[in-house]
């Protein structure tokens, strides 16, 4: 039951987010908190799967092009404000404690971030921001048409939604749910962290996952 407490949870948070409420992420590390192992019950065979799209070189990506080696992937895009940036540095940070405990390990996992902004996030974009400071060493950046990260968002339960901003000069801005999804060398779920968890805590059950095989 635990289990399926937190998956509920999960896309709870997602709908408070894109609902633009404040709402940080607290019920899922609550849920994560009570499932077995405190990260290692959140395998979820509903989250994950199929999708075709282009890395920052436009060559074209497919799940199929990770397996052999973990990834965590974050779904965001380049204007985002505060977010996403913040995320992606949790993530780099995360690696770096990674490393203190398993160089080898975080050297194998890819850092990937997926676009849900697709119309301004192009490949040339997407090629500057991930090399931003603070950010993974190595992240890649997908992008693809609006139906194909439309596609994978919904494989991922990712909530986002379009909000018109017509005083900024964005235009507008996209609310989205904040997660990282850790998959295996096989491309299934092994975990999810939310954007409260520490990259201490982010680095301990990464760790702890390798060890049994990622």
């Amino acid at each position: 039951m635990l289990p399926t407490i937190a998956l509920v949870a999960l896309l709870g948070f997602a709908y408070m987010q894109i609902k633009g409420q404040a709402f940080r992420g607290a019920a899922v590390k609550d849920a994560i908190s009570k499932t077995e192992g405190s990260c290692k019950g959140r395998a979820f065979a509903q989250i994950g799967g199929p999708f075709n799209l282009v890395n920052q070189d436009n060559q074209p990506v497919s799940e199929k092009s990770f397996i052999g080696r973990p990834a965590l992937i974050y779904f965001g895009y380049t204007m985002c404000p505060d977010v996403c940036p913040t995320s992606l540095s949790l993530m780099g940070a995360s690696f770096e404690e990674l490393r203190t405990l398993n160089p080898a390990l975080a050297d194998k996992i890819q850092p990937i971030l997926i676009t849900i902004d697709p119309t301004r996030d192009t490949p040339h974009l997407l090629k500057q921001y991930v090399a931003s400071g603070g950010f993974p060493r190595g992240l890649i950046g997908l992008t693809g048409s609006e139906a194909q990260v439309t596609a994978v968002a919904k494989a991922y339960k990712v909530g986002y939604r379009k909000v018109l901003a017509p005083q900024s000069a964005a235009n507008y801005t996209m609310d989205h749910m904040s997660i990282m999804y850790l998959l295996d060398s096989s491309g299934k779920l092994a975990t999810f962290f939310s954007d409260n968890t520490s990259p201490s805590e982010i680095a301990q059950c990464i760790n702890s996952l390798g060890q049994s095989g990622l």
